[in-house]
């Protein structure tokens, strides 16, 4: 019976031809409202009439009332000239069946102002540069303004109930996020905005913010949920460029401290390098004076010792002191200073003393030998600092191959094409079959204090110091090497052009200086007596010791009269030694001079004695060199005196 009286009233409202709509109490539904409603408007041809907010709440409201309570609501719709008549379709005992809805123009009035202000308000909201929205409690969208169209299609979009228009169009990343936090928001959590990606009606995706609350009827029961969302994709934009601004400034910044990191390293290595150097200057000139007095009293005891026990421990004694040397000549590689004595070099003689000391810097686990082709030349070279690089590179190489494996040294000659001139040099070859050296350490070995090995294992000094030496002598250092494969260290020394002197053992026979008289001017005590008491034994028949120039000075104004002089070369006072040799010429004093020094070539040049016409001996030289130069200055000064005292003839 029911349906029978639905249908009935259905039809004659259809014969009437009246728009109308018939709703069953149980489907009251926004979206059942918005599709009956939206199609009896557009039979009106009036568009988008229950798109505004309080037109919902009172035609939902109203619809409610009667279907609760079966009564009787006339609404005039704002905006429009029609009016909304809600009846109860009851039963015989008044139970209420549906809700008729019928549209009319009946009720047509003037608008008010109150009616022209919401018109005004209405597309003012329609317009609004904005996603507004309303969906029920149970969260269906129901309604959205035209401005959202422009995020939609390029259709009006009144009714969406399958909310799969808003879901395609929403980026699928922010589905999830939005959902969770809406549905919190309902259920009684907090209301959080959120931000999501909206396509437009060309496929390109635009950020929003949204915010959104509910709206309450006079009970403070939720009628719906009303939101917005805000393209804010010009300030995403702006962000990304301003970002981008920021990321390279801050590159830059890295870069520039990366410089000033690299800066600071720099000159932190320098200032390091430069106490060292200082450091190493002043040690190894003291160490030099304790070995040069070590070195004389050694040598007189080895030449009146008579029993034969004690001179080959004097013996040792003299050897380990030439093996101190070497570190004293180590320490001047590391102040940066010229090589100390060069002079021609044989490679085969040096490496015949070196065996020995090489041979124990790889250890015995190690397979080590040493080839040198028939004809090697000499070599142009301070002795001892080649001596501590083949050492250094020994050392190196035996790291290399972890104490068991095998190293050559290999010396020939080879012709090279440098700078675009042919030069002769005399290559050492240290080849190891080690792990080698990958890429990126092979860069940085030559660097000061750069070193791969543990604590306490290395200081970065070694290769440095080799190389320093090499370039400084005029020769050059290749570097060969292939992970486990092994590595080549070769250095390129210059052909001697000069002949190999060797200094003969006049230890065993000395000339007697008889009737010869010296002054020894050394600002070190220890140096002074030692000089004394070897050259006494010798036969020199008077010996004057002076502190300083001035004092030496004072000593011959007073008439001293001295055979031969031999002076340090840097020592307190005001007297430097140039003034010393200038005051010499003054005083017409023709007494040959011999200079004596711990400190370096360089410091001959800092004194002002650039001529090289004084001879120079470098601490610790032995008691037999200091003879033949002693030996070489008088016989050049006997000759002198012969030639000025033979006639013409």
């Amino acid at each position: 019976m029911t349906s029978s009286v639905l249908s009935t009233l259905a039809r004659t409202m259809r014969e009437s031809g009246v728009p109308h709509a018939l709703l069953d109490c149980a489907e009251l539904s926004p979206i059942a409202v918005n599709l009956a409603f939206d199609r009896m408007l557009r039979e009106h041809r009036v568009e988008n009439g229950l798109r505004l907010l309080h037109d919902y709440a009172n035609v939902v409201a109203a619809l409610k009332a009667c279907a609760a309570q079966g009564s009787h609501h006339d609404i005039d719709l704002a905006n429009t000239a029609l009016r909304l008549e809600v009846r109860p379709v009851q039963d015989d005992a008044s139970k209420v069946l549906a809700v008729q809805c019928v549209i009319t123009t009946a009720a047509l009035h003037a608008p008010s102002h109150s009616s022209g202000l919401d018109a005004s308000f209405r597309r003012a909201l329609e317009q609004l540069p904005l996603n507004a929205w309303m969906c029920s409690p149970e969260g269906e969208i129901f309604w959205i303004n035209e401005t959202s169209n422009l995020f939609s299609h390029a259709e009006k979009v009144i009714v969406d109930p399958t909310n799969s228009h808003w879901i395609g169009k929403i980026h699928p990343d922010d589905l999830s996020e939005g959902n969770r936090k809406v549905a919190t928001a309902m259920a009684g959590g907090p209301i959080i905005p959120f931000r999501y990606r909206v396509k437009d009606t060309e496929g390109r995706y635009h950020w929003h913010v949204s915010h959104y609350g509910p709206v309450h009827d006079g009970q403070g029961d939720i009628l719906h949920w009303v939101g917005t969302g805000t393209n804010i994709q010009p300030l995403i934009d702006e962000q990304q460029v301003l970002s981008a601004q920021v990321n390279e400034l801050q590159a830059r910044l890295q870069y520039d401290k990366n410089l000033l990191w690299e800066a600071n390293s720099m000159l932190a290595k320098t200032q390091k390098m430069e106490l060292v150097s200082n450091l190493a200057a002043g040690v190894a000139h003291d160490l030099n004076n304790l070995l040069f007095i070590m070195g004389l009293n050694a040598d007189l005891l080895y030449k009146n010792l008579q029993d034969a026990h004690l001179r080959e421990s004097a013996n040792n004694v003299r050897a380990n002191i030439k093996k101190a040397a070497r570190l004293a000549s180590q320490l001047m590689g590391f102040s940066g200073r010229k090589p100390q004595s060069v002079r021609a070099v044989d490679p085969r003689e040096l490496l015949d003393e070196l065996r020995d000391l090489l041979i124990k810097a790889v250890g015995a686990e190690v397979t080590f030998s040493i080839h040198l082709d028939d004809e090697v030349d000499a070599v142009m070279v301070d002795k001892m600092y080649l001596e501590n690089s083949l050492i250094n590179l020994a050392i190196n190489a035996r790291d290399a191959v972890k104490g068991n494996g095998s190293i050559k040294l290999a010396v020939c000659n080879q012709r090279l094409t440098r700078e675009g001139r042919e030069s002769d040099y005399v290559v050492f070859r240290m080849h190891d079959d080690g792990e080698g050296i990958p890429d990126d350490i092979q860069k940085r070995i030559f660097e000061p204090f750069f070193t791969t090995k543990a604590t306490n294992k290395g200081t970065g000094l070694g290769l440095p110091m080799v190389k320093m030496f090499v370039e400084s002598s005029g020769g050059m250092v290749d570097v060969q090497s292939m992970v486990g494969v092994g590595t080549t260290m070769s250095l390129y020394l210059p052909k001697s052009t000069q002949t190999v002197v060797n200094v003969i053992d006049r230890a065993e026979a000395p000339r007697i200086f008889a009737n010869q008289s010296l002054l020894i001017i050394d600002d070190d005590i220890g140096v002074r007596n030692a000089l004394a008491n070897t050259l006494l034994d010798v036969g020199f028949k008077s010996i004057t010791t002076a502190f300083n120039s001035e004092y030496a000075m004072q000593f011959l104004q007073g008439g001293l009269q001295v055979d031969l002089i031999i002076s340090d070369i840097k020592m307190p006072g005001r007297m430097s030694i140039s003034l010393f040799m200038e005051q010499l010429k003054l005083m017409a004093v023709q007494t040959p001079v011999i200079f004596v020094t711990g400190y370096s070539e360089d410091v001959l040049i800092e004194q002002g004695l650039v001529d090289g016409k004084y001879p120079v001996l470098f601490k610790p030289f032995t008691l037999n060199e200091l003879l033949a130069k002693i030996q070489e200055i008088v016989a050049a000064t006997e000759k002198l005196t012969t030639e000025k005292l033979t006639p013409l003839a």
